[in-house]
This record gives C-alpha cells, sequence and structure tokens, in this order.
C-alpha cells in the first residue's frame, strides 16, 4: 500500500521533520510539503535534507486563514504526487501540526483492508435554511490578503470587511448550486483533512483544470478548504457512494465531520499535551490535531511509544 502524505506547512519545522521522519521510516510512505510562501523555507529544508522520501514542492502559495489560496497549495501537493513515479494508492492530507497516533504498519493495514473508500465526509449546505451554514457562500469572503493578519490594525480589518459585507450584494442570492462543464455541483461542508484514492485524486487535478467558474465561485466562500474537495466528492455519484458516509444530515460544528483525524474544536483547535494521552491513545483514528514543540514533546513521545507495539490489523473506521 504506498501512500503520499500531502503536508500544509508555515511553522514548527520540529514537528514537521519528527511528522515526516515518523511516517517514511516504512519504504512506501512518501511525504509532500507546501511551506506557506509568507514563512521561511530553509528550516524545514535543512531538517529534513537527509530524508529520501520527503518532497518540497517548488510552486509555493501565500497562504491565508480561510483563504482560498489554500487549495492552490493543496493542488501542488497533489499535482507533485500523482507526477511521481511511484503510483500511490491513497492521498492523506495533513496540516502542520498533526500527529500520528497509530504504527506505520497499521496505517498501511487499515488502507489495505479498506481499499476504494473516501475518506471525506459532508454535509450538503446548499439550499440550506440555516444561516450558519447559508453564509459560507451568501457572504463575500475574501481573505487572501494582508490585511487580515494581525500585524494591521482593528480598524484596518474592520474596514475591509466592511467593503467584502458591500460585495456581497453579488452574491447573496447564491443558493449553493453550481453548474459548470455539464455538472450540478451542491456546496458541501466538512473537516479539511482527508484521505482519498488515487483514482479520486487524479479526479481532482482533472477537475481544478477543467471547472473554471467553480473555482472562481469558490474563491469568496467561507473556508473553502472546507467545502472546494468535500463538493466535488458528494456532487458526483460515484465517490459519493464510495464515501465512509454519505447524504448525512446538516448538523452544526466542525468536530461532526472528522474523517481520520481526531481533533476538539471549543472555541479553537486545542493543542494536546501529555495529560491527553488515555483518552488520545484509545482513538480509532489514525491522527490526531494538533500538538505543538515545546507543549506537546513529552505527548507525542509516549504515542511514539505505545505505537512500537500496537495491533497491526487496522480495522474499518467509520463503516456504514
Amino acid at each position: 500500500m504506498r501512500i503520499a502524505f500531502l503536508n500544509l506547512c508555515h511553522c514548527d519545522s520540529d514537528v514537521v521533520k519528527r511528522v515526516a521522519d515518523r511516517l517514511t521510516a516504512h519504504p512506501d510512505f512518501d511525504m509532500y510539503i507546501h511551506v506557506d510562501a509568507k514563512a521561511d523555507i530553509t528550516p524545514f529544508k535543512e531538517k529534513l535534507s537527509d530524508n529520501k522520501q520527503v518532497h518540497f514542492v517548488k510552486n509555493r502559495h501565500k497562504v491565508y486563514w480561510g483563504g482560498y489560496n489554500a487549495i492552490l497549495a493543496t493542488m501542488e501537493l497533489i499535482n507533485e504526487a500523482l507526477k511521481s513515479a511511484k503510483k500511490y494508492d491513497y492521498f492523506i492530507l495533513l496540516q502542520n501540526l498533526d500527529y500520528p497516533i497509530k504504527s506505520n504498519e497499521y496505517i498501511e493495514q487499515f488502507f489495505a483492508k479498506n481499499p476504494d473508500i473516501e475518506y471525506i465526509r459532508g454535509c450538503k449546505i446548499a439550499c440550506t435554511k440555516d444561516w450558519h451554514y447559508a453564509r459560507k457562500y451568501r457572504l463575500y469572503n475574501s481573505r487572501d490578503k494582508e490585511y487580515y493578519l494581525k500585524k494591521h490594525s482593528k480598524l484596518n480589518r474592520m474596514f475591509h470587511n466592511a467593503i467584502n459585507l458591500v460585495k456581497s450584494i453579488s452574491t447573496i442570492g447564491f443558493n449553493g448550486i453550481v453548474k459548470d462543464s455539464g455538472d450540478v455541483l451542491y456546496m458541501h461542508y466538512g473537516a479539511a483533512q482527508w484521505a482519498v484514492t488515487r483514482e479520486c485524486a487524479e479526479y481532482f487535478a482533472k477537475f481544478y483544470d477543467t471547472h473554471k467558474k467553480f473555482n472562481k465561485k469558490m474563491m469568496h466562500v467561507q473556508f473553502p478548504d472546507e467545502e472546494y474537495f468535500h463538493t466535488i466528492v458528494h456532487s458526483n455519484d460515484k465517490f459519493r457512494l464510495r464515501c465512509i458516509k454519505h447524504d448525512e444530515p446538516e448538523k452544526r460544528w466542525l468536530v461532526n465531520w472528522r474523517n481520520i483525524h481526531y481533533f476538539e474544536f471549543p472555541k479553537a483547535v486545542t493543542v494536546f499535551e501529555k495529560k491527553d494521552y488515555e483518552k488520545l491513545i484509545t482513538r480509532e483514528e489514525l491522527f490526531i490535531r494538533k500538538v505543538k514543540t515545546g507543549i506537546s514533546d513529552e505527548l507525542m513521545d509516549m504515542i511514539d511509544a505505545a505505537t512500537k507495539t500496537d495491533t497491526k490489523d487496522g480495522e474499518g473506521l467509520w463503516k456504514n
């Protein structure tokens, strides 16, 4: 089972190195890394220079929280992995501070025993009556700009938010359905981390190149990394029916749509530490989000020690 791990990174090169070294200890596991163009790539490359199974994408994008450039960066990772002579069976999207809580052998067997399943849950929010979801596409969003960074004044950010609100005149009538290139696409929502088959990854690459209208529309939705790929998959009967779950009803809050990552989101994503070990080590998921150097070091050590002896049977997760 060959797996390409696609890692969107911007900080904490120590965690990135640790995760990369852990996963690529398996001969059929490679990691592709996109380092935010706003960040210095040097420490990432220096720490992983000896790892031949780590590949850095050259075409980097400035990725902002909640912005469309996260989609561009993800597509760079997908396309780079697809070009490899190694034909990967699965493509797994990680985000910088994720950490495996299962052994490489367990992860391999998990996907080997569950082939042709797309681990990308999502709920349909097109035509929703719930403003919590409708505002994601009915309000004009644009976050791929420097002015949303905290270094800018609160007044400046408020000013640009007001501009976007005025621009919402052009999007307020949008119902979340896009017709493009013969496809009818219904907006879906889910967690940003996912795992898909090679066939699905190839479909992403082809879809991106042929659906310009959809891409343009997604530039102005709220948090497109939680909607772009989910909409593509769940609007396509072939891939939708291969998902771990499909046709799920609307249910608020991001944690309802976890795939192979366990995370907690009371107000912001929880940074796990040593005290969380007993809770995390028994989870069915393959990864946790998130960890940080200086906070989670002991936790990562404990997980590493435990996963040296964990089971290799890799049973299914979220079975229908």
